[in-house]
């Protein structure tokens, strides 16, 4: 019986023991969680506000797309709104097309005033049809952009950050 009683309390300590590894595993996963929580909070506080230098003025990342195909449609007046879209492809930006006949704009996307910039000081005329340009810029996409500006000649600079 001294033995059973001996086996029983060694179980019963090892179930304790049991429990208490099971407790801090939930514990360790909780205060991961929430380490995680922190750093993507963190992360979205740090969002890219570079500025880029073009053509004399400061701009942000969707401002440089636009005023970079009014620039080159300023150097290049005759292009069509197919040879524009194909000078500007989608590929420079992803997700949506960089620059969009306005009609088909209007036509495909509810939210064309939120995506594209569509004022009427902003739009682009070809010399086939008025055109918009994609405002959805961000660090992962505009390289591609200032890449193609480059490839086209002209000269882009990040501003110093003050």
């Amino acid at each position: 019986m001294l033995l059973f009683n001996h086996k029983l309390k060694k179980g019963v300590a090892l179930m304790n023991y049991d429990r208490i590894i099971l407790e801090l595993i939930d514990r360790v996963s909780l205060l991961e969680d929430e380490v995680q929580r922190l750093k993507s909070i963190e992360d979205s506080s740090k969002r890219d506000t570079t500025k880029y230098i073009f053509d004399g003025e400061k701009h942000g990342k969707g401002r440089l797309a636009l005023a970079i195909v009014k620039k080159y449609m300023e150097e290049n007046p005759q292009t069509s709104a197919n040879e524009l879209m194909t000078v500007f492809d989608k590929s420079l930006q992803g997700s949506y097309d960089v620059i969009q006949k306005i009609e088909d704009a209007k036509k495909n996307r509810t939210d064309y005033k939120k995506r594209f910039f569509a004022l009427p000081n902003e739009v682009i005329k070809t010399s086939t049809e008025t055109c918009v340009v994609c405002s959805q810029w961000g660090i992962d996409n505009i390289g591609n952009m200032i890449a193609r500006a480059r490839q086209l000649g002209f000269e882009i600079t990040a501003a110093v950050k003050q």
